[in-house]
């Protein structure tokens, strides 16, 4: 296997906009990895930052979020998780083809979890026209299941594959946080062990680290006000 490279913020760039979003798992990963990163945001020029994601990506869509590194770029939220995993030993064991299939599930898991969380927003410009029966709906009967599967599935271990973390947990952290301990800061007072998942992880030193660095403080972030009042 070849050594890990070491990098700098001028390597590794996430070209996303300024907020937390579907970005936020890819820096939370390049921060468990302890790898450091530059953030890549539009300024006052979103669609030609757009555009130029377009065109570095390959897609045809906007390509965001987007990771950069060493100049090759990869698209993707989830793709980019992934390859930060693989490249820097954050998926399990290599040879380990259940444990791979377990990281790549419970991304999934968190993927499905973070599509509700948007279905909870009430944002307008950006076409998220949540309601608050809706909401109240999703609170009572989905939010809930996803819950409870996740602590299922974290059970009484340290992180979701027993004692080291993963970018599975990157992801779970970013959903259950980033959004719902967001917009509600007391959802996880049934759920234990996530809580103490959620509180352990933070915990990691390079984790907590950038989760305390104006890097991270700069990005909007969800919360309450994001909810429908009616």
């Amino acid at each position: 296997a070849k050594p890990l490279q070491h990098f700098t913020m001028s390597d590794i760039k996430v070209h996303y906009f300024g907020a937390t979003g579907r970005g936020e798992q890819i820096r939370l990963s390049l921060a468990l990895a302890d790898k450091p990163f530059t953030n890549v945001t539009p300024g006052e020029d979103v669609p030609g930052f757009i555009a130029g994601c377009r065109e570095k990506g390959g897609n045809l869509t906007t390509n965001l979020p987007m990771l950069e590194v060493d100049g090759k770029f990869y698209p993707q939220s989830q793709a980019a998780s992934r390859y930060i995993g693989r490249r820097f030993k954050l998926y399990g064991s290599e040879q380990d083809a259940e444990q791979a299939f377990l990281v790549d599930k419970l991304m999934d898991d968190a993927d499905d979890f973070r599509a509700v969380g948007y279905k909870c927003c009430y944002l307008p410009s950006f076409g998220m026209l949540a309601t608050k029966e809706g909401v109240d709906k999703l609170l009572e009967e989905t939010i809930p299941k996803h819950l409870k599967n996740f602590e299922r599935q974290l059970g009484s271990q340290d992180y979701f594959l027993g004692t080291s973390p993963t970018i599975a947990d990157a992801s779970i952290y970013n959903v259950l946080v980033d959004f719902f301990v967001s917009f509600w800061p007391t959802i996880l007072a049934d759920y234990p062990n996530l809580q103490q998942f959620c509180d352990r992880f933070a915990a990691i030193p390079s984790v907590k680290a950038y989760l305390e660095s104006d890097q991270k403080k700069k990005n909007m972030s969800f919360s309450a006000d994001l909810l429908p009042k009616e």
